[in-house]
């Protein structure tokens, strides 16, 4: 007669292998998820502030002025697709890369600088190296 013992002792290292395969993956978030996570959080915040009547005004919006990337004198205009990133935020990372407006300088590596401001402040400058993160934000 065979012993259930056996399969029941497979059965249970099966089942743990799942749940530590299901718990690893859960840990293994990458910097990139949790900054998008992050972000998210903060726009929700900020649209839940709005939709309750906070007293902080939306004078702090973000306003694109200009936005280009390139290398040197090889540049395209990237104003709208960051304006488009930032949308109503406050503060926002943008990955300067050539998904904001095509390849100006193939072979190169490329730099994003943009001029912006926050209502109706001084203007503000922020760039970043091509594959980097560019951070903007209002107080």
């Amino acid at each position: 007669m065979n012993s259930p013992a056996p399969l029941k002792q497979a059965f249970s290292v099966l089942v743990l292998a799942s749940l530590g395969m299901l718990a690893g993956s859960a840990f293994s978030q990458t910097a990139d998820y949790r900054r998008g996570y992050d972000q998210g959080y903060r726009d929700a915040m900020e649209a839940s502030r709005e939709q309750h009547g906070s007293s902080e005004p939306a004078r702090g919006r973000m306003m694109v002025l200009d936005a280009k990337y390139g290398f040197h004198g090889d540049v395209c205009d990237a104003h709208h697709a960051v304006q488009e990133i930032v949308g109503m935020r406050r503060h926002v990372d943008i990955r300067a890369n050539n998904d904001l407006c095509g390849d100006p300088a193939s072979g190169r590596i490329k730099r994003l600088t943009i001029v912006y401001r926050c209502g109706d402040g001084p203007e503000q400058r922020a760039a970043g190296a091509e594959g980097t993160l560019v951070s903007m934000g209002c107080r």
